[in-house]
């Protein structure tokens, strides 16, 4: 549903729902109206008698040309309303394919070279078949649409409120750069404070929190080693009052405590010798979740599907290109497959046998790359979700 701030009025919102109730109840009632016509027989059986078969073809005409107008306005309506429906590609082209193929490989199962006689008969599968066409063309465009806003708008796939570490620090400016942002370290997306970088024990190792399990989000020891290393040198706590007036400013005694609480944090020798600190009372587990829901870890998430969306997505249609010839053998044994399969269910002892309906899929370079371009399309579709999940739930 189109929600507010999309650019779309409360009032335009309102008409095309009205709009979409009063041309969806004719065309679902048309469609049923017209299989009806076509499963009970009645349109085939016009086909005896010339004036009834010419009866027949004008009245499925008529209801023809008033189920287009019907579903169109509906179509119309009904993607205004649900364009950013993630699964609405899909939806329209899998009805689409029932339209298209479904109607006419269903009348071949109930009655096998009866329903689908008579000129009728015909006028009413072309009507499936352009109302397919018409349903079809704006799925492909918006599986298409999804692909895009998946590659490009990324960062509307994380939810950074939901995260514990880093909701509160602003992008900051002047970042050291990285030649790729998926292989960028912390220490050089916008997250990371300069203030605390510059002494930091992770920038001054040249690594990456998230490879050493702590950071300057989730590791307060990580803040106090880059409070420390200044020029300024504590007073001498040791000498008299006198030699100090009598006086201990309360900054020495403060300092004096921050050198303390640094010198018992526990460390390990990292990359180029840089004390890094080591948290014993976390096990891997739970330091590797707050890497989960840190910002700076969800950013180099996000610069990673970045540079892996692209070229998940245009592996699909490479390997489909690659491989159509097996894919358009796959697609006839399948089909094939299916109609025997169905056959052997059949009530009315036909003997299986390969329809013309099947021949006309199994055998038509035209409709098996229709059906592998709508395939491809929608595999393109689950490869992104799936490399969503992967940096985004997983987070690997």
């Amino acid at each position: 549903m189109i929600s507010k701030g999309t650019g779309i009025t409360e009032t335009v919102r309102e008409w095309a729902q009205k709009v979409l109730m009063l041309a969806i109840l004719p065309t679902i009632g048309l469609f049923i109206y017209l299989s009806y016509g076509l499963y009970s027989g009645q349109l085939a059986g016009a086909a005896a008698n010339k004036t009834e078969a010419q009866h027949a073809v004008l009245l499925v005409q008529q209801l023809s040309f008033y189920l287009n107008i019907s579903l169109i306005i509906s179509l119309l309506s009904g993607l205004l309303l649900y364009y950013e429906l993630d699964q609405l590609g899909i939806i329209l082209l899998g009805l689409a394919g029932i339209l298209a193929y479904g109607m006419r490989f269903a009348a071949d199962f109930l009655a096998p070279g009866q329903l689908a006689n008579g000129p009728a008969s015909k006028a009413l599968f072309q009507e499936f078949e352009l109302a397919a066409v018409m349903i079809g063309a704006p799925g492909v465009v918006f599986v298409l649409k999804d692909l895009v806003s998946r590659i490009v708008d990324s960062r509307s796939r994380q939810d950074l409120t939901k995260l514990t570490y880093g909701t509160d620090i602003a992008k900051q400016r002047d970042q050291p750069s990285a030649l790729l942002g998926a292989f960028a370290a912390c220490w050089q997306l916008p997250f990371c404070r300069e203030g605390i970088r510059i002494k930091c024990p992770i920038y001054l190792a040249r690594t990456k929190c998230w490879h050493e399990r702590v950071g300057c989000m989730c590791e307060e020891n990580i803040i106090l080693l880059a409070m420390g290393g200044g020029k300024e040198q504590p007073q001498d706590m040791t000498a008299s009052p006198a030699a100090t007036g009598g006086f201990v400013p309360i900054g020495d005694l403060l300092t004096k405590s921050t050198e303390k609480a640094r010198a018992a944090i526990k460390t390990r020798v990292g990359p180029r010798g840089v004390r890094i600190p080591t948290n014993p009372h976390l096990s891997d587990a739970a330091k590797r979740q707050r890497c989960r829901n840190c910002v700076i870890y969800n950013e180099h998430q996000r610069q990673k599907y970045s540079l892996l969306s692209g070229p998940v997505t245009l592996a699909v249609p490479a390997l489909v290109a690659w491989n159509f010839s097996n894919l358009t053998a796959l697609i006839s044994g399948v089909v094939n497959e299916m109609e025997l399969f169905v056959r052997r269910f059949s009530f009315n002892g036909h003997p299986p046998n390969i329809s013309e309906v099947t021949k006309s899929l199994a055998g038509n370079l035209f409709v098996e790359t229709v059906i592998i371009v709508c395939m491809a399309l929608i595999l393109m579709t689950w490869a992104q979700r799936l490399l969503e999940f992967c940096c985004f739930k997983l987070k690997i």
